[in-house]
């Protein structure tokens, strides 16, 4: 199977991608939206159609990819002084996906 480069994803199908990257099902998105839950199982079904993905997880690991999402990773230390600063600093560490409009992600810093 090919990625179907040509067809970029929409504005919408890029937040509905982000929001199932984030667990959300596809009544919790139809709620966040406004929008109608056979809308978003369309968007569902056209972006896993153009990724040539199987299944909602497949989707998310090509995404992932091809960079058309991100994980982003901020790290915080909020106990400077302590003695196992490294330890810490990887139980702090957060991952967070991020999308682009345009159907790319940005490198992130």
């Amino acid at each position: 199977m090919t990625v179907d480069t040509s067809g970029r994803l929409s504005t919408r199908e890029l937040e509905i991608l982000l929001l199932a990257a984030h667990g959300m099902s596809d009544a919790d998105m139809s709620q966040e939206l406004s929008i109608s839950p056979r809308t978003v199982a369309s968007h569902m079904r056209s972006i896993r159609e153009k990724l040539c993905a199987k299944n909602r997880t497949h989707l998310i690991a090509i995404a992932l990819r091809l960079g058309i999402l991100a994980l982003r990773t901020d790290r915080t230390d909020r106990m400077g002084g302590s003695r196992w600063p490294d330890r810490l600093d990887r139980l702090d560490e957060t991952f967070r996906l991020t999308g682009l409009s345009g159907g790319r992600a940005q490198p992130v810093a």
